[in-house]
């Protein structure tokens, strides 16, 4: 497996969203050629701003009747019109009786807007690739989990759950697991573009180009105070969600914290959120395909592994 991450043009993504996505697509285009990438089915990934993504229940119900109601497993989060969006779900557990019949349908089910998952398929389709799957970050996250369990025949431990801390460049979503099930995120609403700002600051330079310095240290720039001081600002606010999620669910205990995301290649960022929980800690990589480990942008690559995963799974 080739991993392969390019740093966007600057101005590319603004507030989660494509600034252009005509611009996008030539920006894919670009690399899909210089890699003399030869794929042209892709999977898509959705994260968890762009999605209504929630755990029901139902009673026994057959498909078509399923897909008919899950409209209305959403009416309390969705304000616009019901049929502008496109639903779909993931079976989780079914329950049966002694007779073998169903009883119960525990189910993930998740709602995105039609516009939005059209807009990608054009761009995809305008770089010279061709959308074959649409997921939602905690359904990979799922698959990457259940996958590394099952190829090293391990097993979950009652009571032992999983955190997911995927460092961005605009913020941080941190993604709770109950077991290897998805529970819930939480979004932290900075991330690594505030080193690229306080680099700027320290260089004289602009903040695109203060970008580039942060992954390789250059000049000593991430053991600045200033830095520094933002490595301890992360930590604080992962130790918060950390800890508000121990302190509801006591009966349970975080067997282990992941780093995903470009944030996991700054070591000081990591050791100071390591530091400030009692949770143990490790990178990403540890629990992605053989494949691909042991390359540089694996952290950053960690996502599109896992939606590659799932939709292998399909």
């Amino acid at each position: 497996m080739r991993l392969i991450s390019m740093r966007m043009p600057e101005n590319m993504v603004r507030d989660g969203d494509m600034a252009s996505p005509e611009t996008m697509s030539k920006f894919l285009r670009t690399v899909r050629d210089e890699e003399h990438v030869r794929e042209r089915d892709c999977a898509l990934v959705l994260n968890t701003s762009q999605v209504y993504f929630r755990h029901v229940t139902l009673p026994p119900m057959t498909v078509p009747e399923l897909l008919l109601n899950l409209p209305y497993e959403f009416r309390d989060f969705i304000q616009d019109n019901p049929e502008e969006y496109v639903y779909d779900y993931a079976v989780d557990e079914i329950e049966r009786d002694e007779e073998g019949a169903v009883t119960r349908m525990e189910l993930y089910a998740a709602a995105v807007r039609k516009p939005l998952v059209e807009s990608y398929n054009q761009m995809l389709k305008k770089a010279g690739f061709k959308l074959k799957m649409v997921t939602t970050a905690p359904m990979a996250y799922m698959r990457l989990l259940r996958t590394f369990i099952e190829a090293n025949n391990l097993y979950v431990e009652d009571g032992q759950d999983v955190v997911f801390v995927d460092i961005g460049h605009a913020d941080v979503t941190v993604s709770l697991f109950r077991g290897i099930n998805y529970d819930s995120a939480r979004t932290i609403d900075f991330g690594c573009d505030e080193f690229d700002n306080i680099i700027a600051d320290l260089k004289g330079i602009d903040p695109y180009t203060a970008g580039s310095y942060k992954f390789t240290n250059f000049e000593g720039v991430l053991d600045d105070p200033a830095c520094l001081a933002l490595c301890d600002r992360f930590a604080l606010e992962v130790s918060k969600v950390v800890n508000f999620y121990n302190f509801s669910n006591r009966e349970r205990e975080i067997g282990q914290l992941f780093f995903l995301g470009g944030g996991a290649r700054i070591p000081q960022l990591t050791r100071a959120i390591a530091e400030a929980i009692s949770v143990p800690t490790t990178n990403i990589e540890e629990i992605l395909p053989a494949e691909a480990r042991g390359q540089e942008n694996a952290p950053v690559c960690a996502l599109a592994v896992s939606g590659v995963l799932e939709g292998e799974s399909m």
